[in-house]
C-alpha cells in the first residue's frame, strides 16, 4: 500500500476530528487487508467481528432480493468507511460487500477497538461528533435522491460527486463514473436500460457528451442550474 496508514484514516469522516494521537492508536490496532477484483468481502447475515476502511480501490455494499437482484447501497472508495454500525449491534452484516477492483482495505478488529474507545472517552465523544456530520450528508443524499426522478437523481449524483472531488460545475469540465454503468444504475434504484436512455437523452440535447465511461459537461447552466458556478 503506497499511501501511509494515518493518512487513509484521517480521510475517513469516521476519523475526520481525530488528533495524531488517537490516529496513531487505531494505526495500531489495524489490519491490511488486500482483495482481488469481484472478491466477497462479506455475506448477509455473516458475523461481524470488525469493520473497514477503504484504501485504495472500490467497494460496493449491496442487497439482494428473493429473485437475486442487486440493489447496491453504497459505492466506496479511498477514505470511506464501512460496516461500523455492526461493532455496537448483535454482530450481523445486514448487506453483502464486493471488491470493485484489486483494492487495499484497513480492517479494525471489533474487540480491540471497543477496548480502544473505553480507555480514551474523548476519542470516542470526538469520533461521535464526526460520525453525525457525516450521517447528516448521507441522510440528506438519500432523502434528495429517493424523491427525484431518474435524470434528477443522475444529474444530483454527478453533481454531487463533483463537488466531493473538487470539479468545478462549469461547461467543459470532465467527470468519470468510477464504477460500471450497470453498478451505478444501481446505485441510482433504475435498470441499466433506463440509465443508458437518460445519458442518451441528455446528449441528444447538447447538456453532456458521453466518451466510455467519461461525461464531458457541455451546459453546465442549463444541466445543474443554480448549483453550476
Amino acid at each position: 500500500m503506497s499511501v501511509p496508514v494515518s493518512e487513509v484514516l484521517r480521510k475517513a469522516p469516521l476519523f475526520a476530528d481525530l488528533p495524531p494521537e488517537d490516529l496513531s492508536r487505531i494505526r495500531g490496532i489495524s489490519v491490511l487487508r488486500r482483495c482481488a477484483r469481484r472478491e466477497t468481502l462479506f455475506r448477509e447475515g455473516d458475523r461481524a467481528d470488525g469493520f473497514f476502511v477503504v484504501a485504495s480501490g472500490r467497494v460496493k455494499v449491496f442487497k439482494l432480493s428473493a429473485d437475486g437482484k442487486e440493489q447496491v447501497l453504497h459505492i466506496l472508495e479511498p477514505g470511506d468507511s464501512f460496516a461500523e454500525a455492526t461493532i455496537f449491534e448483535e454482530g450481523r452484516f445486514p448487506a453483502n460487500a464486493e471488491a470493485l477492483g484489486d483494492s487495499d482495505l484497513l480492517f479494525l478488529p471489533k474487540r480491540p477497538f471497543i477496548e480502544l474507545l473505553e480507555k480514551n472517552p474523548k476519542m470516542a465523544l470526538r469520533m461521535l461528533g464526526s460520525l453525525s456530520k457525516w450521517l447528516k450528508r448521507m441522510t440528506d443524499l438519500v432523502e434528495n435522491l429517493a424523491l427525484r426522478d431518474v435524470e434528477a437523481r443522475l444529474v444530483f449524483f454527478v453533481s454531487e460527486e463533483m463537488k466531493g472531488r473538487g470539479v468545478p460545475l462549469r461547461d467543459g469540465a470532465e467527470y468519470e463514473i468510477p464504477v460500471g454503468k450497470n453498478v451505478l444504475a444501481s446505485r441510482l434504484g433504475t435498470a441499466p436500460e433506463t440509465f443508458s436512455r437518460t445519458l442518451k437523452k441528455l446528449q441528444e440535447e447538447g447538456k453532456i457528451r458521453v466518451q466510455g465511461n467519461r461525461i464531458r459537461i457541455l451546459k453546465a447552466d442549463s444541466l445543474f442550474g443554480p448549483l453550476a458556478r
